[in-house]
């Protein structure tokens, strides 16, 4: 997983992750030298550096563009990679057929039900502060959800 900063990633490691990569280049003192495949959820114009950190044969999948869109010349860093043979594929939930996205939401709240589930909540706040979240999430400074309490 990739992450902005070496406090999110301590934080993604407490979840699970077994692997965080800083999306400035480190990984920390026990990450490998290279990665099979980085999953990153950002986008934007730090997209192309991840490549830097896969092996031969390895895989960048961008499951997310909340960063916004790669640079304009994104192929030709894909290209540049090319006697390393990496690849780079894209994967959006709107490609999944409807019933398995239901399959998925009931297990989802079927663990929930008997508290098999973390979640993580950044904060809680009144629902007039709607707005108040909205700059507080495109700011960066929240990790994991805002709850907007009626």
């Amino acid at each position: 997983m990739t992450t902005s900063s070496a406090e999110r990633g301590e934080r993604l490691r407490r979840l699970g992750a077994t692997h965080v990569l800083d999306r400035s280049g480190d990984g920390g003192p026990d990450a490998p030298e290279g990665f099979d495949v980085v999953l990153d959820v950002v986008g934007g114009a730090g997209l192309p550096g991840l490549f830097d950190r896969l092996r031969p044969n390895g895989r960048l999948v961008a499951v997310g563009a909340v960063g916004g869109p790669p640079p304009a010349d994104f192929g030709m860093t894909l290209m540049a990679q090319f006697q390393r043979s990496l690849s780079f594929a894209t994967f959006s939930a709107a490609t999944v057929p409807a019933a398995d996205l239901r399959a998925v939401r009931e297990d989802q709240f079927a663990a929930a039900a008997r508290g098999g589930l973390t979640t993580v909540r950044h904060d809680v706040l009144p629902l007039d502060e709607a707005v108040v979240a909205h700059r507080r999430m495109d700011a960066g400074e929240v990790f994991g959800r805002i709850v907007l309490a009626p």
